[in-house]
């Protein structure tokens, strides 16, 4: 890896942590940062990852709750509660931030055609997960939230944010190395 890709990779970090502190979540942020540094697609898609964030999807406890300002609360690092007293309950699977790694992988190396290969996007996908949870140890946002809002001096996941849009940089940008069906679009 050269100076310019790792210049690449640590701006894509950086990129998702200024995304968080405009209000995005986990999924939104990783997703516009890899967007941006490859400009895959207009930035409005960010709404097709939106319901990524928490592991895939929030329910409310009981009618009145403010799931905005809660989830918010959450990602900013203010809301201190455990899972079981707040008013909300998240669906808790697979990281929003993983998530939307993939759907970038996806958007470069997928498919078109159903007879197209899917050796490449396939690759590329399982080493995403496979460099995901050799970092962060988890892959559910379940596991993932508490154990790195405890290590975080912000009490939120913005590590998780940056490292996986790193780690997906660092993919995309190697991705023909990685899997050799993969051709060097990047």
């Amino acid at each position: 890896m050269n100076a310019k890709d790792r210049q690449i990779i640590k701006a894509a970090g950086k990129k998702a942590l200024a995304n968080r502190k405009k209000g995005f979540h986990c999924s939104e942020s990783v997703f516009l940062a890899i967007n941006d540094t490859f400009k895959i697609t207009d930035p409005a898609m960010v709404k097709m990852v939106t319901g990524f964030h928490g592991g895939g999807g929030t329910h409310r406890k009981k009618e009145g709750v403010d799931l905005t300002q809660t989830l918010e609360g959450m990602a900013a690092g203010k809301e201190t509660r455990s899972g079981d007293e707040l008013p909300i309950v998240q669906i808790g699977h697979l990281c929003g931030a993983l998530a939307s790694g993939i759907v970038c992988i996806g958007l470069l190396y997928g498919r078109e055609s159903g007879t197209d290969d899917l050796t490449c996007v396939d690759e590329l996908c399982y080493e995403f997960h496979r460099r995901f949870e050799e970092k962060l140890v988890e892959k559910e946002c379940r596991h993932l939230f508490p154990r790195w809002k405890a290590k975080s001096p912000t009490n939120n996941c913005e590590y998780v944010y940056q490292t996986a849009s790193e780690i997906a940089v660092e993919l995309i940008l190697e991705a023909s190395t990685v899997v050799p069906e993969c051709q060097q679009i990047i």
